[in-house]
This record gives structure tokens, sequence and C-alpha cells, in this order.
């Protein structure tokens, strides 16, 4: 295979320059601040222009602390002292929490000379006590306010599940659960409303959840969507009344091909895609009795009756705008979250508290909500007119 000299420049530089990625990552974040400097004062080095709202002053040396290494960099100022950049505050969030976990490990002694070389590395020298105190006062006293902050909006959509990370409690290592809500704003933006560690998925946990979030301002959803789970849907009957119910089709599916071998899943999956897939409530029912009578043909009926006491549950979303259905089809959008949780936080593997798992997994969530920003979910404005009003009234 013929390699350009470029290619064998980069290969080697990444196999024996440690401070390669950290010199492409300060080069990349440099650019990102002199973008948002440059869209602030609108307006380039030297540049005329009567977009322009100030003038530049210099800059100052700042270090921001990443994974590859302490990374140096020149912000930009302005005369009249009112550009502030969020790089920093949003970049740093989560890696200060997980910095904060680490070291309450290393202080708790169920660190290894591992974890005690990691925090080093994030902060670029040692951490004390008094500074993890300060550190999380600070940080835990923002993740708060996020936390708490009032829900205005007018809420369409919710979708809900649960992630379990380990965490030592009273001398021994017990799984928690950590409820994370996101949803859909008539806008057609989303945004994380919500995340709770709580014990478990017991009934009531899920209901404080709900009903803290209803506190916090937020309007019963026109649907809400989840997997299967009694204490889940035994909450959101009580709390969200009025609130159509969509099972995720995704986790339906996986249920579905547990309860069949190998060579039978080949053969069914297409019919049960038929069914979730259906455009209308008539093409659906049609598409599941097909389904049905194949399973009772080959054997199959308590996987048939299964079918039959339970899909319906995965069909609510045929009563909202088709532009809505496949985005509302499934918690893909909260699983993608849940993964992401799961990678920043794969390097502490148990956390040494409630509170530190608490901290980690809040900064995770808003920065994801933030980094959504304005950006369209779902489109509302080229709906029929009365198709929110038909599922209002259903």
């Amino acid at each position: 295979m013929d390699f350009t000299n470029e290619h064998f420049d980069a290969q080697s530089a990444l196999l024996n320059d440690p401070n390669f990625l950290r010199e492409i990552t300060g080069k990349f974040l440099q650019h990102l601040l002199d973008e948002e400097f440059v869209h602030h004062i609108g307006a380039r080095h030297y540049e005329r222009s009567q977009n322009r709202r100030g003038q530049r002053n210099g800059c100052y040396s700042r270090r921001i602390t990443t994974r590859v290494g302490t990374i140096e960099l020149q912000v930009p100022r302005d005369r009249n002292g009112e550009f502030s950049t969020e790089l920093f505050q949003r970049y740093q969030r989560s890696e200060k929490a997980l910095v904060l976990a680490l070291a309450e490990m290393y202080f708790r002694g169920v660190s290894t000379r591992k974890v005690s070389y990691i925090v080093e590395e994030l902060c670029g020298h040692g951490i004390s006590k008094s500074q993890v105190s300060e550190l999380s006062k600070e940080l835990d006293r923002d993740l708060e306010e996020w936390r708490s902050r009032s829900l205005d909006e007018e809420w369409d959509y919710l979708l809900l599940d649960a992630i379990y990370l380990k965490v030592r409690e009273g001398g021994r290592v017990a799984s928690v659960a950590n409820f994370v809500a996101i949803g859909v704003s008539r806008n057609g933006q989303r945004e994380v409303l919500g995340c709770h560690v709580a014990t478990s998925e017991y009934r009531t946990e899920w209901k404080a959840f709900l009903r803290s979030l209803k506190n916090r301002g937020m309007n019963i959803p026109l649907l809400v969507g989840s997997d299967d789970h009694d204490g889940l849907r035994e909450a959101i009957a009580q709390e969200l009344t009025d609130a159509l119910w969509q099972r995720c089709q995704v986790h339906y599916m996986r249920n579905f091909a547990g309860k069949l071998g190998a060579k039978q899943q080949g053969e069914m999956m297409p019919f049960l895609r038929s069914v979730l897939h259906a455009t209308h409530r008539e093409l659906a029912e049609v598409a599941k009795q097909q389904l049905v009578n194949r399973l009772i043909d080959r054997g199959l009926e308590k996987v048939a009756d299964w079918i039959e006491e339970t899909i319906d549950d995965t069909l609510n979303v045929l009563n909202l705008p088709e532009g809505h259905r496949k985005r509302m089809r499934s918690t893909n959008v909260l699983e993608r979250l849940n993964r992401e949780i799961r990678r920043r936080t794969r390097v502490i593997g148990i956390f040494p508290n409630r509170e530190s798992c608490t901290r980690v997994v809040t900064s995770v969530c808003q920065e994801a909500s933030e980094s959504w920003g304005d950006r369209k979910y779902l489109t509302f404005e080229h709906l029929e007119e009365d198709a929110l009003k038909r599922l209002i009234e259903f």
C-alpha cells in the first residue's frame, strides 16, 4: 500500500509526538475563540464594516486543561471590556466534574496510581482536598441552579429514560438509577428538562421526579415516550394524566427478538416492522394480524399473545402529525445521551458518592442541551392546521 509523505508524517506524529494532539486541539480552540470574537464585534482584523460594534484591544493568555493536556490560548479583548467567551465555561464544566470525581476517589482511598495520574494530567498539577471542596461548592451551585430552572415553554412531547451507574454507599457498591427527561417544545426545539439520581426505578421515585418537573412549570405534554417499566408507566398515568404513552419501538423490537431464536428472528422481524412502520391504524391492524397468524403457524402462541396484548402501546405515535412520527416513535435521542454519559464516566468506574455521580451526570446533560441550541428537532410550521388540534382532542 502506497502512502504519501503527508501520511507518513501524520502517522509518525501520532505515534511518536505526545504533543501532536494537544497542538491540533489548541489550534482548533483558538480558531473557535477568534471566530466568537469576530461575531461579537462584527468585523475581522483591519476590516471596514458598517456592522462593527467595537474595537480590538489586544489579548491576554488563558490556560485551559483538557484530556490531551494543558493548552494556552490568546483571548481577544475589546476596548469596552464587553467580550466574555462561553468557551471556557462550556468546555470545562464536564471536565471539572470528572476531575472532582476522580479526586474524591483518590482522597477516599479507593483510587489507584492510575487515577492519581489522570487527575494530574487533567489538572496539569496535583490537587488538594481544599481545592476539591472549593471547586465542588462552585460547580454544585451552578448545576443546582440549572436543575431547578423554570420550564416556561409549552412542551408538546416528553421522553423519559434511566441509566444505571455504580456508586459507593454504606461500605458497598450500589447501582443507582439516573433519570433523564428530554422535552420538545412547540417551537420544535429539544431540551434536557431535568435529571435526577434515584435509588431505583420504583413508582414513587418516578412520581417524585415528574412532580418536580411540574413544580418547575412543565405542562402536561401531549405524548410521553419511554421504555416499558411498570413503575414508570404508573407514574406517568398518575402525574401526567391525559398524556398519550408511546412505548419505544426500538426497545419493543429488542424485546420481541429476545423471545425468538436466531432463525425465527430473520423470518418474523420484517412482519413486526410492517406493523410498527404502518402509516395508518387500519394498515397496522392488518399487518398485526398477519404477524400473529404467522407466529401461531410456527407454534409460537405465547409470543402471539404477547403481541396482541402489548403492540398497541407502540402505535400511539400514529395519532401524531405524520412529520413527527419518525422522531417520536422511539427514545433514540435519549439513548444517544445515555451513551455519552457512559463514555464520559467510564474513566471513573465507581463513583465515590451520590453527589459526585449527580455532578457529572448533570454536567453532561447540561452540555448536551446547550449544544442543541436553537436547532429545530421537529417542524410545526408546515403541519396541516388542525393536526395538533385533533391530537389534543384525542
